[in-house]
């Protein structure tokens, strides 16, 4: 009943709403309110859509230039890395040592390259290979992610690089790696000083840090950033969203790529109905709200920024014990914490080099020692082989018994002194491996003789030489096997210094197919936690100034490089012995060594003109004297230019000089003879042994040579030899 009285007005009102003025007002007002409302939510709703693309378009531009950004810097860091490896020194110091054939140091330095290019490797994170490669197109040196590689496929980039000018570099296209990562190659040539091809570096760049980058950059839900490469777009990272897009292109500077980012215009033209409800209130409420979290957060960042700030200029300012006390647990102390960690890292880092920086300093002072005694030793040559010719030719006179008795006794003390001078150069030596028929007694005569005054009238030590009276001999380099047992030896002397009993044993023997040499003392031993580094590069257990940490790394070099071996047994506090083994040899191979059968002693070639130049005047009077005697014309030049001025003036049948005579030198009498006759017959005499620019000229041309201190009856019949030829 009720429902009945409610529907009836209803319907009556319905029937006459057009005649009615509350109608027409409503049907005249609520169009017009009703169109304009639409018009204005629609004009907001255009207005905001524009105003959106617009943020949205700027928004990706600004991702894409960013990224672009990136992308440059992380291609241009990788030019910058193949430029900086490219000039390392290293390289030079490798091809260097094999333009000479010197092997074992062009190993040495390759090794020193593959370990730099490793660390730097390992540093960097993003070289998936790096190569050396020689004009060959052998690979030297191959880093494969982390760790030294096998010589594997050299890139294709390496024959358009090997044509390039100094100074050019290239990239090379996308390429697929073996284990399915793409790279691209960075490759540089590599020239000496005279502007020769070397070789080519080149850096595998894995793209996996770029596709990484564009991974993470985030437009949107499901907006993606892919490039485009001149070859195609780039494996992994081309991924492309469906549907109505907003896209931004940007060029890489560095490659003929181009980066793109799309973003989907459904993620960001939502539903735009709330636009004018609430604004105000909202907007008041979102201002204050912000207000007191912008506050809030600025003060959060800026606070720990500050301490970060202070904390750099205090590392700046070299105080590398500063640290920053409190570390939150947000990403700002995550940053404080790796600043700590950077700052305990120089710290250290500073103490290691200061270490090292001592270690080589002292190395450099054992050189200069060791070309100290070269000099020295060169030096008494000349005197010593004086006093041995004059004493001889004087013993061959007649002359009382006494007087040849002094003449006698003066020339073994001579010898004696030669013979130390002898030891003292072979010790000085650094050469390549000589093999040789050699004998371990005798190499630990050699190493006690140059010893005795330290062991014996200094240090107060007990010497016990054990010696196999019938060892085999072996093959081997007599000086570089004198320096292990020399350094062996000074290391016990070494040991014993706070030791009340100072003996040391040196003992030979045979036991199977090997030899066997060992070096016992009675010092303090060595402690338990530093027997596994004794063999260390630059470990030692000495004072600062008085170890280098490279006596035991070169013996045990040298055991290795003669196929032997070198180990030790130590008790701590009851002494330690060191124990070299090396193999014996089959007797063919020593039979190859041996030297050939002594040449039948030639006779006097009279009335020949010889030229004896050495500005020692006894020493080229004894020369002169001895020539004489076989009945040849002799001329004698005390100075290099009147030796080259003779030469030029005068033909002679032989020559025979000194090298180095000050302001001329035997080179130049060399070329005077030469530029006369095309094979000049000349005979070198020198004591300058170890001089680098001596053996590079007696090798380029092939001239004969004899060392001081002379024997006079060798240099007799080598010019004998030569006079036949004349």
């Amino acid at each position: 009943m009720n429902r009945d009285r409610d529907d009836a007005p209803a319907a009556g009102g319905l029937a006459r709403w057009p005649h009615t003025i509350r109608w027409r007002l409503l049907l005249a007002i609520l169009p017009a309110v009703a169109l304009g409302i639409m018009g204005i939510v629609l004009m907001q709703y255009l207005l905001a859509r524009r105003e959106m693309l617009d943020t949205v378009r700027t928004a990706v531009d600004e991702s894409a230039k960013h990224a672009a950004a990136n992308v440059d810097d992380l291609l241009r860091q990788r030019r910058e890395d193949l430029f900086t490896l490219a000039e390392s020194p290293l390289f030079a110091d490798y091809y260097n040592n094999i333009d000479f054939q010197l092997w074992d140091e062009a190993e040495t330095y390759r090794r020193e390259l593959e370990k730099h290019l490793l660390r730097f490797s390992r540093r960097a994170e993003v070289y998936a290979r790096i190569l050396y490669v020689d004009p060959s197109g052998r690979p030297i040196s191959v880093i494969e992610r982390d760790h030294a590689g096998q010589a594997g496929p050299v890139p294709d980039i390496f024959q358009k690089v090997r044509r390039l000018p100094p100074g050019q570099w290239a990239v090379s296209g996308t390429e697929v790696l073996p284990d399915g990562a793409s790279a691209v190659y960075y490759a540089k040539p590599i020239f000496d000083e005279l502007g020769r091809f070397r070789g080519v570096f080149i850096l595998g760049y894995d793209l996996a840090q770029i596709r990484h980058l564009l991974r993470n950059l985030v437009v949107g839900k499901t907006g993606r950033a892919w490039i485009r490469a001149a070859d195609g777009e780039l494996d992994g990272i081309s991924a492309r969203p469906a549907g109505s897009l907003v896209t931004s292109r940007q060029p890489i500077k560095e490659l003929p790529w181009t980066l793109a980012v799309e973003a989907p215009l459904k993620e960001f033209l939502g539903p735009l109905q709330t636009i004018r409800n609430a604004a105000i209130l909202a907007a008041c409420l979102g201002f204050l709200v912000l207000v007191a979290i912008l506050r809030w957060l600025v003060h959060s960042i800026t606070r720990p920024v500050a301490t970060l700030a202070e904390a750099a200029r205090a590392i700046g300012r070299g105080d590398l014990s500063h640290r920053i006390a409190k570390v939150g647990g947000d990403e700002l102390g995550g940053l404080s914490a790796a600043f700590n960690e950077m700052a305990g890292n120089l710290e250290s880092n500073l103490r290691t080099n200061a270490e090292l920086q001592g270690q080589l300093i002292q190395a450099e002072k054992l050189s200069a020692v060791g070309q100290l005694v070269s000099i020295v030793a060169h030096e008494l040559n000349n005197p010593l082989g004086m006093m041995c010719n004059y004493s001889e030719m004087a013993m061959a006179q007649d002359c009382p018994p006494q007087i040849r008795a002094d003449l006698a006794t003066a020339h073994k003390h001579a010898k004696r002194c030669e013979k130390v001078v002898k030891n003292l150069l072979n010790f000085a030596h650094r050469s390549r491996l000589e093999r040789g028929r050699t004998n371990l007694n005798e190499v630990a005569r050699c190493a006690l003789e140059l010893l005795e005054y330290r062991l014996v009238k200094k240090a107060g030590v007990s010497l016990c030489a054990d010696l196999a009276p019938e060892l085999p001999d072996i093959i081997g380099d007599f000086q570089q096997l004198s320096q292990v047992l020399v350094n062996l030896i000074n290391n016990a002397c070494d040991a014993m210094e706070e030791s009340p009993r100072k003996n040391i044993v040196l003992r030979t023997w045979r036991q199977g197919d090997r030899a066997h040499v060992s070096v016992t003392d009675t010092g303090c031993g060595i402690p338990e936690e530093v027997r596994g580094r004794i063999f260390q590069t630059f470990f030692t257990t000495k004072p600062v100034g008085r170890g280098t940490g490279l006596g035991l790394a070169i013996c045990r070099q040298i055991a290795v490089a003669h196929g032997g071996s070198i180990d030790f047994t130590t008790k701590s506090g009851d002494g330690t012995t060191f124990e070299l083994a090396l193999p014996l040899p089959a007797a063919e191979e020593l039979a190859a060594t041996d030297a050939p059968p002594p040449q039948v002693l030639l006779a006097a070639v009279p009335g020949r003109r010889i030229l004896v130049a050495d500005d020692e005047p006894d020493q080229a009077a004894a020369i002169a004297r001895t020539l004489r005697e076989d009945g040849d014309e002799v001329d004698v030049a005390t100075t290099g230019t009147e030796a080259v001025r003779l030469a030029r003036e005068r033909g002679y049948h032989l020559v025979i000089s000194d090298f180095q005579m000050g302001t001329a030198k035997g080179s130049d009498v060399y070329q005077a003879l030469k530029a006369k006759n095309p094979n000049p017959r000349i005979i070198f005499v020198t004591g300058d042994i170890l001089n680098a620019e001596v053996l590079h000229f007696m090798e380029d041309t092939k001239a004969q040579f004899l060392t001081k201190p002379l024997v006079l009856p060798e240099l007799q019949q080598a010019a004998r030899r030569l006079l036949r030829q004349a």
